[in-house]
């Protein structure tokens, strides 16, 4: 299965409905470069084909995941290790599925983490397609311990908004900070994917992602100004809000060494910006300072997280 610049019919429609692209059913210039921005945002060689590989990611990602039970067994959870549901004691829920085994570092015996660090992950609302992800992609132990259920832009069914995914036990890691200027930041800290589309393009009075699917209008968050180049971004929404916040209280209790006040929430409660206490931090890069992060405090070429107004509140407030 490959469809590429040429190719015609309801299969090209499929990729171009999930890229919100006019479906015209015909593999063109304007489909390519829209397959490659996809390609690129999930760790996929960027070629502008669409194998099966870029296919079960981009078409599950957009339509299976509204309409599958994942409390049974299906083809796309099979590599999921599922362990069931617990409640930590502020009452938050977490569903255990873990990643394949050696998707996860093990190597170093178990570590308590001294650090955490906020992401998105730059698409669609469901946590359990994008754990499912990690097992099927090339680049090996990348992940974060956590994944956050979100909105669906197109306005379906928010069935996910809100769920916490736990994909590997505590006192592990996965490489989710990339390359950055010290190796201990990555060993000894920790992560949640908020399940996000980032920033959007505004076109007259319409908001899109970077993969052109079109944003309902109570999706969108104006921050008023631009961080990192953009205005305008997929809103998080208030169940995940409280739902990190929650996990925050939970990590607290299982990593007593992490100090989850430092770093943002820090900042933000001397007066800083929100725009520059989400900006590139030297001493969260060099590991000088552990505490709560952003990916951007880490990465000048990450968009996650950016400081939305409620997202803001809730880390002053920790």
């Amino acid at each position: 299965m490959i469809y590429k610049v040429g190719s015609k019919g309801s299969a090209v429609k499929e990729i171009q409905k999930a890229l919100g692209l006019p479906a015209d059913g015909i593999f063109g210039q304007q489909t390519k470069s829209s397959v490659i921005i996809f390609q690129k945002s999930n760790g996929l060689g960027a070629d502008g084909i669409v194998g099966t590989k870029t296919w079960e990611i981009l078409i599950g990602a957009d339509t299976d995941q509204n309409n599958t039970d994942w409390n049974a067994a299906t083809d796309r959870d099979d590599k999921l290790e599922r362990l069931g549901k617990y409640k930590t004691k502020d009452g938050l829920e977490i569903d255990r599925a873990y990643l394949d085994g050696d998707e996860f570092v093990r190597d170093y015996g178990k570590i308590e983490p001294l650090g955490f660090f906020i992401h998105h992950t730059a698409g669609w609302d469901n946590p359990y397609n994008t754990i499912n992800n990690w097992n099927r992609d090339s680049r090996g132990r990348v992940a974060t311990q956590y994944c956050i259920g979100g909105t669906n832009v197109k306005g379906k069914e928010a069935k996910y908004d809100g769920v916490v995914v736990e994909c590997f036990p505590n006192n592990y890691l996965g490489w989710h900070l990339g390359k950055v200027g010290n190796f201990k930041i990555s060993k000894f800290s920790g992560g949640v994917e908020l399940n996000n589309f980032g920033y959007l393009k505004k076109k007259g009075d319409k908001y899109y992602t970077y993969v052109n699917t079109e944003v309902k209008p109570e999706y969108v968050c104006d921050l008023g100004y631009k961080f990192r180049g953009h205005q305008y971004w997929h809103a998080y929404s208030d169940k995940q809000i409280e739902s990190l916040r929650l996990l925050i209280l939970h990590l607290k209790d299982i990593y007593p060494k992490m100090d989850l006040e430092n770093g943002i929430p820090k900042m933000l409660k001397e007066g800083v910006h929100p725009k520059e206490a989400f900006e590139f931090n030297e001493d969260a890069y060099n590991a000088k300072q552990f505490g709560l992060w952003s990916h951007t405090s880490v990465r000048k070429d990450k968009f996650d997280c950016f400081p939305q107004e409620e997202l803001v509140s809730m880390l002053r407030n920790l």
